[in-house]
């Protein structure tokens, strides 16, 4: 839930407002390319045309592989998985990955970017691609209300969850954050420092510098396409980024769970471990000591090692 801005925070909301309006709205084309057929040509992968939206997917490895989708988050698109997918596929799973709505590749609708949006999208794309087994999820940070939601209300189709640095563990928005929430207002003041504002969040992901300066550079050309700061702002209002707990403690009941964190994640971070072990009372729980918000990226080895465990005792475990 929002909090209610108080009056210090409202007159800051107010100067904003007029801030803007002296600007002028010309100042917010950052947002300056359509996804369309010409910014697609290079996209690597498919699309497949789903009644949400044309949504972007890559594929690795062998046809015959049980089927893992990586679900990435709210900000970074499919490319955020480097290296683990080969990694999976070398293994002999099959490997599926794909833009959110409103991300990369795929399609920025007009819309309320909530559960239900996201829940369609997998359960969409699973039957374009003619998936009938079940599937393990990965998510990471935004991604993980999405998986854990889609595997309570799909229970037939998922057979386990992986969580990765996930959202929903009570953290709350700043003040400044807040504002970017306050209707009419905050998309705008959104459409006019969030370039700067994300790119600056780069630093929370890692503590390495050169997986941020990979990050800066992959990222900046995102925020170039009109519709990615819209579904942002929709997906933090609309979505329980916040507060999953319900929705991760049903899952654990069902479903074989493995949780990784970086214990120095600024971006999602870690609560402490009675409240992990409040809601995710069966899962397998894994904090790796001086990692940030991307543990695949800063001790890959071991990230791959850890999922790639967890996958293997589902081929001989029973779904719980």
């Amino acid at each position: 839930m929002i909090e209610k801005l108080t009056f210090g925070e409202g007159a800051l909301a107010v100067a904003a407002g007029l801030f803007i309006l002296f600007l002028g709205l010309r100042y917010a084309a950052r947002e300056r390319l359509a996804m369309d057929g010409r910014a697609r040509a290079k996209a690597p992968g498919q699309f497949a045309e789903l009644s949400v939206g044309k949504t972007h997917w890559l594929a690795d490895g062998p046809d015959t592989g049980d089927v893992v989708v990586l679900v990435p988050g709210a900000t970074l698109p499919l490319w955020i998985w480097r290296g683990l997918p080969e990694k999976l596929a070398a293994a002999g799973y099959r490997v599926i990955r794909y833009d959110l709505l409103g991300r990369g590749y795929s399609d920025r609708p007009r819309t309320a970017y909530n559960s239900d949006l996201f829940d369609r999208q997998l359960l969409e794309l699973l039957a374009a691609l003619q998936i009938a087994q079940k599937v393990h999820l990965v998510g990471l940070a935004f991604g993980c209300p999405i998986i854990s939601t889609f595997a309570n209300r799909h229970p037939d189709k998922v057979r386990s969850l992986c969580f990765i640095g996930p959202d929903g563990f009570g953290v709350q928005m700043g003040k400044g954050a807040r504002l970017f929430m306050i209707p009419l207002l905050g998309p705008h003041l959104f459409n006019l420092i969030g370039t700067r504002k994300l790119l600056e969040r780069i630093d929370d992901y890692s503590t390495d510098d050169a997986i941020k300066g990979w990050l800066r550079a992959r990222y900046a050309p995102e925020l170039e396409f009109k519709g990615f700061k819209q579904a942002l702002i929709s997906s933090v209002r609309n979505m329980p980024i916040h507060d999953s707990r319900d929705s991760y403690s049903r899952a654990d009941a069902s479903f074989s769970i493995t949780a990784i964190w970086g214990d120095r994640d600024h971006v999602t971070p870690m609560p402490g471990v009675t409240m992990i072990r409040q809601v995710l009372r069966r899962a397998d729980i894994h904090i790796l000591p001086d990692v940030g918000h991307l543990p695949h990226h800063e001790r890959f080895e071991d990230t791959a090692g850890i999922l790639l465990k967890h996958l293997s005792a589902q081929q001989t475990a029973p779904a719980h």
